[in-house]
């Protein structure tokens, strides 16, 4: 008995550590794909890939190229990570999760022009549990839908 309830015990933290994660993932997105934050969430020889996007290797290259897309592609965002689904390996060693995003996005077009949008998109995602925490190893972002609204005239809001 002790020892299952330990596993049980052990099973929720190491989900509760990788909502945490996802959460600050959402988090450092929201700062413009703070690079130095999303470092701290990716192993070394992290892949993250999305189609439109592209395909990136590597911790650094990551969050350099993520930097980049919040600097010139998406300007601002307000990431809102949904109901992960997470499956913890029985070793405690790796978990693979699937969530939802629904995103606000201000994005600049090829022109210049920046346009509010409504994003809807899913992640799947494998974490590792290295040495120092839960870390990203490979996530894959699929977005589903980006659809312009029209932000509140000035006058409006409050």
């Amino acid at each position: 008995m002790t020892h299952d309830l330990e596993q049980q015990v052990a099973r929720l933290t190491a989900a509760e550590n990788i909502r945490n994660v996802i959460a600050r993932y959402a988090k450092a997105g929201d700062d413009q794909n703070n690079p130095d934050e999303m470092r701290k969430l990716l192993i070394e020889d992290a892949v993250w890939e999305a189609k439109g996007f592209g395909k990136f290797e590597g911790r650094d290259l990551i969050a350099e190229k993520l930097a980049d897309i919040g600097r010139e592609m998406i300007v601002w965002s307000l990431h809102f990570p949904v109901s992960p689904i997470i499956d913890i390996a029985e070793d405690l060693a790796t978990a693979h999760a699937f969530w939802w995003l629904w995103e606000l996005t201000t994005m600049r077009g090829d022109e210049g022009a920046e346009e509010s949008n409504w994003l809807a998109a899913t992640y799947e995602c494998d974490f590792i549990h290295a040495a120092d925490g839960w870390r990203i190893k490979h996530l894959v972002l699929d977005v589903k839908k980006v659809v312009p609204y029209q932000d509140v005239p000035s006058e409006i809001a409050p």
